[in-house]
């Protein structure tokens, strides 16, 4: 990728590049195959900064989002994944006995790409 891999306001957060990934299902995938100091960790440093995130994306037009900012909106994204495991005090960042998330099939807008449209 060319240029920065996050807007400049944000820039401190590419340390944390490895979650921000486009689509639903990897992001699950993500979340469920990381510990959960490393979701904690991301967690952390994203709580603080979400406000700001939403608010800078917010002024956007979301049909035109650089590359960077499509990663910001990506992060935030992977975020939400992590929230339940750090929030809700889970021992892993997956539930013991769940289905196995290989199996998991994502549908219609979360299996795109970001940006792709739905074929007709």
């Amino acid at each position: 990728m060319t240029g920065p891999m996050l807007p400049e306001p944000f820039a401190d957060l590419a340390a944390f590049a490895e979650w921000s990934v486009p689509v639903e299902r990897d992001r699950h995938r993500k979340r469920v195959t990381s510990d959960l100091a490393a979701a904690r960790a991301f967690y952390e440093a994203m709580l603080p900064r979400m406000e700001a995130i939403i608010t800078y994306l917010n002024a956007r037009p979301w049909e035109s989002l650089s590359a960077a900012e499509r990663n910001l909106v990506a992060l935030a994204c992977a975020f939400m994944e992590v929230t339940h495991p750090v929030e809700l005090g889970w021992k892993a960042t997956d539930i013991e006995d769940a289905f196995p998330y290989e199996r998991v099939e994502f549908l219609s807008v979360s299996a795109r790409p970001w940006g792709e449209a739905a074929s007709a």
